[in-house]
């Protein structure tokens, strides 16, 4: 082993600037933190402080989620980048000292800079035994600094932000721009037995390991926590939530778990559980999950034409849709005696029917699926149009967009007048009636999220198949969290503490939310960015 006395006051030098670095913790980063473990124990380095750092640590690195929780705030929790960063750049204020030390340590060991090598002969035995005896004397001198790293590392626990104060259970979820989250949607699954068009590839997309996805029980603890805080409505999503076993189980779980909180709506009966499907299977479990406590239903659906039908979702299956309507539509009415909530059935349908319009290839039906909500289900359901979103891989363009105004448009020259009517609180739908030959009490809406976003008054958070939170549908795959790790890293803790610890990650992710569009302004900069999961990794 080859080792220089200047070598020895380079290492000397680095001791003493980790020293000085941890006096000032505000500054360090993750990006200091991985050039450190080069340099010094892994004891030592595992005091840093993530306050600073860019990037949530990933599932993979144990050692580094559980320093996250337990000695920093999360307050920048966003991006852990792996570019190198000298340390020299983490801050100015030690520099002076780190100059002094590297004068005064290589004018002490200048005369002895010389070559000690154990593997000559015997003769240069006594220089490697005098080189062993002075550092065993320099780490006495030392022992005192080192010690103060301990005394420096508790206060590197303590948080930034003052958690007890400023975490409460009605502000927890609120956000920097005032908007409180309500709604929280949980994706069950990454899978789905369609390949829509808008939605993902027709390859597919890259799945996660079975073991990576959330267990009944990490939902279930989850919803507890957001339930607890504010929450009172719960959509399950997908992938499509249909492929989870034992579905109607965790929404039997979730109900009670509502129903038994302070935090319901004015309508027990509305909007506690709902669902996103494409209704594949839907006819063969609706009847248990609507016993369950599943009290709404949105069913994703294109084209009311069988070849059209097959080119979007590369799938057959229009017939099996159809009919799950009406079986869904018998179930609610079995279960509640009205499809429709509100006095005497006057409100919105439990059941809606979303498309996602595209120009060129499905405009040309709008009216007919109008009409088809009054002459085929009597009036019993309602019906959403949807402007195209861009998302990661589903080849967005403005050539096929369609805003929604230019929906009405069609809809109207159609001979469908349409009447105006009340949005209700938070809603992302804006809704209309239109006169049909029936006469019928069904809703037209459109969610405008390209044209006319209603990023405002957004109350909804994401809970993605893996166990990320994602505060925005078109937020970038960087400001994800992972609740999932918190949960699994911390199994064996008390579960008061871990239920605070995942709070203050939460309450940091909310706090990262943008004012709308995920910070990209507008959907040519969210195709722009390409920075987002694709539809069925995210839930919708």
């Amino acid at each position: 082993m080859k080792v220089s006395a200047t070598t020895l006051a380079k290492m000397n030098e680095r001791t003493m600037i980790l020293q000085t670095t941890y006096m000032h913790r505000g500054a360090i980063t993750q990006r200091v933190r991985s050039q450190l473990r080069s340099i010094v124990p892994r004891t030592l380095v595992a005091t840093a402080s993530y306050v600073g750092a860019s990037k949530l640590p990933n599932s993979t690195n144990t050692h580094s989620f559980s320093t996250l929780t337990r000695t920093t705030s999360c307050r920048h929790y966003s991006k852990c980048a792996q570019a190198p960063v000298l340390i020299d750049r983490v801050t100015p204020k030690w520099m002076n000292a780190k100059q002094q030390f590297s004068t005064a340590a290589a004018t002490k060991y200048s005369a002895d800079d010389e070559i000690y090598d154990d593997r000559k002969s015997q003769r240069t035995m006594p220089r490697l035994q005098a080189l062993r005896e002075r550092l065993q004397v320099e780490k006495q001198d030392l022992q005192p600094s080192v010690n103060s790293l301990d005394n420096m590392s508790q206060a590197l626990e303590e948080p930034m932000i003052d958690y007890s104060n400023s975490i409460t259970n009605e502000n927890i979820l609120t956000d920097t721009h005032g908007r409180h989250h309500n709604y929280l949607r949980i994706s069950l699954s990454e899978r789905c037995n369609l390949r829509c068009q808008y939605c993902m590839p027709p390859e597919g997309v890259p799945l996660s390991p079975k073991s990576h996805l959330l267990t009944d029980e990490e939902i279930m603890r989850l919803v507890h926590l957001f339930v607890k805080n504010g929450v009172n409505k719960v959509r399950l999503t997908g992938g499509e939530p249909l492929l989870r076993p034992n579905l109607a189980s965790l929404v039997g779980s979730i109900s009670n778990a509502l129903t038994m909180s302070d935090n319901l709506a004015s309508d027990v009966n509305h909007s506690l559980v709902g669902i996103t499907t494409n209704a594949m299977t839907l006819s063969r479990q609706i009847d248990d999950l609507v016993d369950a406590g599943m009290t709404s239903v949105n069913i994703s659906l294109d084209t009311l034409r069988a070849d059209r039908y097959l080119e979007i979702t590369r799938r057959n299956g229009l017939d099996k849709v159809m009919r799950a309507i009406g079986d869904t539509i018998s179930a609610f009415r079995r279960k509640y005696g009205d499809v429709r909530v509100g006095p005497n059935g006057t409100g919105g349908s439990r059941i809606k029917i979303n498309c996602v319009v595209m120009k060129g290839f499905n405009d040309d039906e709008l009216s007919d699926f109008v009409r088809m909500s009054d002459e085929r289900f009597g009036g019993d359901i309602d019906m959403r149009f949807i402007e195209w979103m861009p998302f990661n891989d589903n080849g967005w363009n403005t050539s096929r967009f369609l805003s929604y105004k230019d929906m009405m448009d069609k809809i109207s020259d159609e001979g469908l007048p349409l009447e105006r009517i009340g949005d209700g609180p938070n809603d992302t739908t804006k809704w209309w009636r239109a006169q049909t030959n029936q006469d019928g009490k069904s809703r037209v809406g459109f969610i405008t999220s390209m044209s006319e976003h209603f990023c405002s008054s957004c109350n909804r958070l994401r809970i993605t198949a893996d166990g990320k939170i994602k505060v925005c549908l078109f937020s970038s795959n960087e400001k994800e969290v992972s609740l999932r790790d918190i949960m699994r890293n911390h199994q064996h803790e008390d579960p008061k503490l871990q239920q605070e610890e995942l709070g203050k990650v939460i309450y940091a992710a909310v706090q990262k939310k943008t004012e709308a569009l995920g910070g990209h302004g507008n959907a040519e900069g969210i195709a722009k960015a390409a920075d987002n999961r694709p539809m069925t990794l995210i839930g919708g």
